[in-house]
């Protein structure tokens, strides 16, 4: 994963409350129609996403949000950084949420 491929505006929407359900409603497809191996799944189709979700899902919100401020140095991610450690959080909940 490098270089910067999602543009500000893409940032923006995926940051708005509706940009933010549809990801967490996305993965809760995924881990629903996929199982156990969603993640490995997805990675082909979706990488930016697969990216991202293993981002969440292998660090603590700040350590996320300083790699990526590294893969995005262009943009200021300063800026909204609430916004994505509180998207870290209900991810990284959906994501740790017991299948049933």
């Amino acid at each position: 994963m490098a270089s910067e491929t999602i543009g500000w505006k893409e940032w923006l929407t995926f940051l708005s409350p509706a940009g933010q359900e549809q990801i967490i409603d996305f993965i809760r497809q995924a881990r629903e129609e996929r199982g156990g191996n969603w993640l490995p799944e997805i990675k082909a189709e979706f990488p930016m996403f697969a990216f991202i979700v293993e981002l969440i899902a292998d660090r603590e919100a700040d350590q996320a949000f300083e790699e990526l401020q590294s893969q995005f140095s262009g943009y200021p991610l300063w800026m909204v950084k609430d916004k994505l450690i509180s998207l870290h959080g209900r991810m990284r909940a959906e994501i740790d949420r017991p299948r049933g």
